[in-house]
């Protein structure tokens, strides 16, 4: 990846010096045909020059397509990927009804109503409840109105929602509240924003962290008269409008008891993160001629974000793998925990300190322990 930057960085420069020259030779033209015009004993000179600028500009523009051309090639070897080393074509056998489903739901997260429809017509397994599309209609109708500076019907919302929100640990109504808030103070209604402040914030002050962000709201009063030079000018960013109606999206979900974010998108998302990585890891272990160590494992862990990490992940101190259903992390009586594989393997005496009557030592500390002994962990 670095040498693709390298290389674009240097055929940038390429182009802006072919681009600088091609100007000079326009200019020396125009200067030609000018001069030509006013005194006509220079048309030769002038188009001399015009046959000088027509050659100069070919061979720059022939140069400037061959390196554009290399450095396509660049790309492509170096994003070249065989995605038949990594597809699994029974990884949806028996499954078509399950993936529709998730498609036709994503569709309707999205609010691609017309799509959805398109895609229930055509594949007749999927069906979808009136109760989903009326609601993912409301959710997508009110996140719309949001992004139209339109607050009112999604406050209203969280307003009748006020008691599961706050189970669930999300301030999206003070996050509407901020919002009109900021709405006002930018239409220049000062006044009225301070009092709509006294009104709604005490309602959605829920912890220290969110005083402070009163308190810090409660400055912009200072800078009512020239906000786009002030230390608030970010607040009042056009995004904030999308990250607001996003923001509703996901709490709407969450209360509905879905996932904030769409179950595909993640999946699409974090599988093209892996890709190469795992295209890759094929290949090498395909030439070596060995196996992953264990089904529905990868074979190297996979970075990724904070927003696609679900749940806790355990791997075996023992064996560096990583937990599964079928591998579950299981707790010893000295209170270590290993995988289950490696706890067979330790009870039937393949790692040093195991006995023949099915005791062993712990790995990590002089504790005996047989297969009774342990406990499967719950993360």
């Amino acid at each position: 990846m670095d040498s693709l930057v390298r290389d674009c960085e240097k055929l940038s420069k390429h182009q802006t010096a072919a681009m600088n020259k091609t100007l000079g030779s326009l200019e020396a033209t125009i200067r030609a045909l000018e001069l030509a015009h006013t005194e006509p004993g220079s048309l030769a000179s002038a188009q001399r020059q015009c046959k000088q600028t027509q050659d100069a500009v070919s061979e720059q523009l022939k140069d400037l397509c061959t390196n554009v051309a290399k450095y396509g090639k660049h790309v492509e070897r170096s994003f070249k990927l065989d995605l038949g080393v990594v597809a699994e074509s029974r990884a949806f056998e028996n499954k078509q009804a399950e993936l529709g489903q998730s498609i036709m739901l994503h569709f309707l997260r999205s609010g691609d109503f017309d799509l959805a429809r398109s895609f229930i017509t055509e594949d007749k397994s999927v069906v979808a409840e009136d109760s989903a599309w009326e609601r993912f209609e409301a959710m997508n109708a009110l996140a719309e109105q949001i992004r139209t500076h339109v607050l009112e019907p999604a406050l209203e919302w969280a307003l009748a929602n006020r008691t599961e929100l706050e189970a669930l640990g999300l301030g999206l109504e003070f996050t509407l509240h901020r919002l009109r808030f900021l709405q006002l103070v930018e239409g220049g209604a000062s006044v009225e924003a301070l009092g709509y402040a006294r009104e709604w914030f005490p309602h959605a002050n829920t912890g220290s962290e969110r005083l402070d962000e009163i308190t810090h709201l409660m400055g912009v009063f200072m800078y009512a008269r020239r906000l786009g030079t002030s230390p608030y000018a970010a607040l009042f960013d056009e995004r904030r409008w999308a990250d607001g109606a996003h923001e509703f999206a996901a709490a709407f979900c969450a209360v509905q008891g879905l996932a904030a974010a769409s179950p595909l998108a993640v999946s699409v998302a974090a599988g093209a993160r892996a890709l190469a990585v795992v295209s890759k890891v094929s290949s090498i272990l395909r030439e070596r001629r060995v196996e992953w160590s264990q089904q529905d494992e990868l074979a190297v862990e996979v970075p990724l974000p904070d927003d696609m990490r679900f749940h806790s992940v355990f791997a075996c101190p023992v064996s560096k793998e990583q937990a599964s259903r079928d591998n579950p992390p299981m707790a010893l009586p000295c209170g270590h925990v290993i995988c289950k594989a490696s706890l067979d393997k330790l009870a039937r005496g393949v790692r040093p300190g195991a006995v023949a009557s099915g005791r062993f030592k712990c790995p990590y500390c002089p504790g005996m322990a047989t297969v009774g002994d342990a406990e499967r962990v719950h993360f």
